[in-house]
């Protein structure tokens, strides 16, 4: 029996009207679809925040564990059972602030997972901090004069030899699937900003 749209589908969500997160929970869907993944052999762990809650709107596998600590969790499933499909998936503070140095060791040690990150440049969940990504000079409540230099991910992902990287748009759903599909069709650590 054919995989469809229909054995993923998830509750209602608490995300804004118009959230890019809806593009990024439908190029999920779509990819996991076009793979003729079953729900039972997928796992989605995530931490706290806005991106964090896209697992709890599919129908699969979720753990939810603390900010910032999504990839040791995920890596530590995919060792265990190495025939679930694992995907972490968190924000720009998540995953490059909070869980900034598991994210380093993720790629070093080279695990078969797929990691997404919505990097929206903020925190979404609090309301306007500033994040790893925020803009040179961004005014939020925490940067009154200004946000820092920001990370570049993609960049620290190349540097540290990461195989695959992949950076979407949550507007353009048809490549933003192309990019988890091949993430996780990829063996080792794939990245998808």
């Amino acid at each position: 029996m054919a995989v469809t749209m229909a054995d993923y589908a998830g509750g209602a969500t608490a995300w804004c009207p118009g959230c890019g997160n809806f593009g990024i929970l439908n190029g999920v869907k779509k990819a996991l679809v076009e793979l003729q993944i079953e729900p039972y052999k997928v796992l989605m762990v995530s931490g706290i925040g806005q991106a964090g809650k896209l697992p709890h709107y599919t129908r699969c596998n979720v753990l939810n564990v603390l900010h910032g600590r999504t990839l040791p969790a995920a890596i530590g499933a995919k060792i265990v059972n190495p025939e679930l499909i694992v995907i972490a998936v968190g924000g720009d503070g998540d995953g490059y602030g909070e869980g900034g140095n598991h994210f380093i060791h993720a790629m070093r040690r080279n695990h078969d997972i797929t990691y997404l990150v919505h990097n929206n440049q903020i925190y979404g969940l609090t309301k306007g901090q500033a994040s790893p990504t925020s803009d040179l000079g961004l005014v939020t409540k925490t940067t009154p004069e200004g946000s820092w230099i920001p990370e570049n991910p993609i960049a620290l992902a190349i540097a540290a030899g990461v195989s695959f990287v992949g950076r979407g748009f949550a507007g353009d759903i048809e490549h933003l699937a192309t990019l988890i599909k091949m993430g996780i069709m990829h063996k080792g650590f794939g990245s998808v900003t």
